[in-house]
């Protein structure tokens, strides 16, 4: 047998397995296209790097695979292009996009590491999540009963302490150790059952938490069987009889009103209006994305709301921000206003919080049928959109604790008895793949056929889509826990404490990760003259298409509530 490669595995989750899925709605010009996508293997590496049991490289190289074929079919489709163009997928770049964020620079100053930075990030935490103390309260524990708990603060950790008897706040402890030990005794002396815990957490304090799992408990779950057999993503069509008419591609803006001279105007999504309406990473990430491939993006946010600042400094390229208080008649009347010439609305709020304020599927679907043009609503979650759990909040580490990862983590680093939750944001960035490829795949319908559209994706999906490529093999998981021989972490580790391991340890053994290759920059509007944010470019290549975002990054609320009238094909 030839030996594993990242490369081949990535080829055969692309051809084999994504491609062969029915219930993903694939037209067949996107089969055709995938002919001509091939993976950069001469100066990408070949083996797999990042200390984990599942293929997340090899499943992100074949998603954005699949992405940039999509994304090539609509091009040739709308553009008529003379020749049709070959795509080329970096699995490095590919991987380096699920961590994509430890990558951004500051005119030159990392966003992660240098102090000038955090300085800045700390002063934008109004919600002091960044203390030790509060920070901490989002990580695993283990309860009175012997069952493990993912505790999760969310972006405002009171609630969930108040929950537990502790107080909000203790800007005296600074040290990890002693804050890990001081969650651990109030978990193990104050929770004596952990399913009661669970329930409490959600459905009381309303705030995200979960057992962990492993992944046959989940699969056996209530929520796990509810939507064990659901594919990446969800489509459902509906008003074909109404909104008979096919929906034309808009005509992209004039190259020459284009701000930003490293994008054309062939890229597959020129002219499409996505109204984003997402806080934290998934949802943001697929709004992102829409934006490289060519939509013009408005963001909705509310000053009052907290946010991963760190985060949305990567997250808000290609956008503009409006700040809008969806709770006052002037918010939700500048809502509408822009809803009313929206072709996509997005919607990563916690389940049935946009249809309490007036703005779910039912109400934008009635808008489409009044202006006689549908729309794609897109929505993304943690649990999924079917089962006894959905209606929860939940956040990355909660869905990679509930759906076993946490548990095969453990497995793997050879640690026994514990749950570790695995070391990045994965399935949040590579959910944002399998979002923006679920309206591309919506508006590609539309303009067809007609219609509106619901689209619905889930953390829990993309996990449960992971775990069902197998686990990496023995000589695989020898090879990578040699490679990482100092990586030891354990169940109290929360995503920061090993991002830090991570991010000063990855360039010494996969350095191809970060080579300036992968960079693009731009001038971003971030609160500093003139300031440049280096960030990573896409992990894709077209002969024609260059991607790109129209505008850099911005800050909430920096723009008025309308669509620009160019540029980006805001047209």
């Amino acid at each position: 047998m030839e030996p594993y490669t990242i490369h081949q595995e990535a080829n055969r989750i692309f051809r084999d397995v994504l491609l062969q899925d029915a219930r993903l709605g694939l037209p067949p010009e996107v089969r055709a296209a995938a002919s001509r996508t091939t993976f950069a293997t001469a100066t990408t590496i070949d083996r797999p790097f990042i200390p984990v049991p599942t293929k997340v490289t090899e499943c992100s190289t074949a998603l954005w695979a699949l992405l940039a074929t999509h994304a090539n079919a609509i091009t040739t489709q709308r553009f008529g292009l003379s020749e049709d163009q070959n795509v080329v997928v970096d699995s490095d770049a590919a991987t380096a996009f699920t961590f994509s964020f430890l990558l951004v620079k500051l005119d030159g100053k990392p966003l992660v590491g240098d102090p000038d930075v955090r300085a800045r990030l700390l002063r934008a935490d109004t919600t002091q999540q960044a203390q030790p103390w509060r920070r901490l309260c989002t990580n695993i524990y283990q309860c009175g009963d012997g069952r493990w708990f993912h505790l999760h603060g969310g972006l405002d950790a009171s609630p969930s302490l108040r929950m537990l008897g502790l107080p909000t706040h203790r800007p005296d402890l600074g040290d990890d150790t002693e804050v890990i030990a001081r969650y651990a005794d109030a978990l193990r002396e104050r929770v004596d059952d952990a399913a009661w815990l669970d329930l409490e957490c959600n459905e009381h304090w309303r705030q995200a938490g979960t057992l962990c799992l492993t992944a046959q408990e989940y699969r056996d779950s209530p929520q796990g069987r509810a939507v064990g057999d659901d594919p990446l993503y969800l489509i459902e069509e509906s008003d074909l009889d109404v909104l008979s008419a096919p929906v034309p591609w808009p005509a992209p803006a004039p190259q020459q009103t284009c701000p930003n001279p490293t994008t054309t105007n062939k890229r597959p999504l020129e002219g499409i209006k996505l109204l984003d309406l997402t806080r934290a990473i998934a949802g943001p990430t697929i709004a992102r994305l829409a934006a490289l491939f060519g939509a013009t993006v408005v963001r909705v946010s509310s000053a009052p709301l907290p946010e991963l600042t760190a985060l949305l400094y990567e997250s808000n390229l290609g956008k503009r921000d409006v700040d809008l208080d969806l709770k006052t008649d002037e918010g939700r009347e500048a809502l509408r206003r822009l809803l009313e010439d929206a072709d996509v609305v997005l919607d990563g709020y916690r389940p049935g919080a946009l249809e309490r304020l007036g703005f779910g599927p039912a109400f934008v679907r009635g808008v489409a049928r009044r202006r006689g043009r549908g729309i794609v609503y897109a929505r993304e979650n943690c649990y999924g959109w079917e089962g006894p759990l959905a209606h929860r909040s939940g956040w990355q580490m909660i869905s990679d604790a509930v759906t076993g990862l946490a548990w095969e983590f453990s497995k793997f680093m050879g640690v026994e008895g514990e749950p570790i939750v695995p070391p990045l944001p994965n399935s949040d960035f590579q959910t944002g793949i399998v979002g923006c490829l679920a309206i591309m795949n919506a508006l590609d319908r539309r303009a067809k056929k007609g219609g509106n559209y619901l689209v619905s994706v889930s953390l829990n999906q993309y996990n449960s889509f992971l775990l069902s490529l197998g686990l990496h093999d023995a000589a695989v998981r020898d090879e990578l826990l040699n490679m990482w021989d100092g990586f030891k972490p354990r169940h109290y580790d929360d995503m920061h404490r090993m991002l830090a391991i991570f991010n000063r340890e990855l360039p010494k053994k996969a350095p191809s990760l970060f080579d300036p290759k992968h960079m693009m920059s731009m001038e971003v509007e971030l609160g500093v003259e003139g300031e440049v944010m280096d960030f990573l470019g896409p992990p894709v290549a077209f002969d024609v298409t260059r991607l790109g975002y129209d505008v850099g990054s911005c800050e909430k609320g920096s723009s008025k509530a309308e669509w620009p009238t160019q540029g980006g094909g805001g047209i």
